[in-house]
């Protein structure tokens, strides 16, 4: 196991109270190692008491000692700026558009908004919202009397064709 030593950055006092301030569960855990380190306690048990790899318990120290405990949180991850609240009267305008019929691809409802509403809506998004709006998309499929009949019965007749049902 590496040998990182913990610098002596917070009292104990300190470290209880930013514990009992904190309120990301994640960063609690942290704490409270560093806490059983600072008490005496070395790394190898420690980590086995919280159940983390030795590797993770000198990641703890380390962070630690860089940063004290605001180092410990946890990044929730997505996008620093959060998640874009769009206006509902977006959608609903988009939805008037798409009831006038004609056929609307998601790149098509992110044109429409782009032009009429002049927002960029990715199109996850603006499928989802459309999905919540109890509306679906249909993908194209080719159509059946568009098929060669005379290739359809020469593949039949090769035996290639098998029904599931029995």
């Amino acid at each position: 196991m590496e040998k990182i030593k913990l610098k002596n950055r917070d009292t104990l006092d300190e470290l209880y109270l930013t514990l009992k301030k904190s309120k990301d569960s994640d960063q609690k855990n942290r704490i409270r190692a560093i806490i059983e380190i600072k008490k005496g306690k070395n790394k190898k048990e420690t980590a086995k008491d919280f159940a983390v790899s030795q590797a993770t318990m000198i990641h703890w120290v380390s962070s630690y000692n860089k940063g004290g405990t605001d180092a410990l949180s946890m990044s929730k991850g997505g996008r620093l700026e959060g998640n874009p609240k769009w206006e509902a009267s977006i959608f609903n305008e988009l939805i008037k558009e798409i009831d006038k019929g004609g056929y609307w691809s998601v790149p098509r409802m992110q044109e429409w908004i782009k032009e009429h509403c002049k927002k960029e809506i990715p199109e996850q998004t603006v499928w989802y919202r459309l999905n919540q709006l109890n509306y679906s998309y249909k993908s194209a499929r080719p159509h059946p009397t568009q098929g060669n009949k005379e290739k359809q019965a020469e593949f039949k007749k090769r035996g290639l064709f098998r029904s599931w049902s029995r």
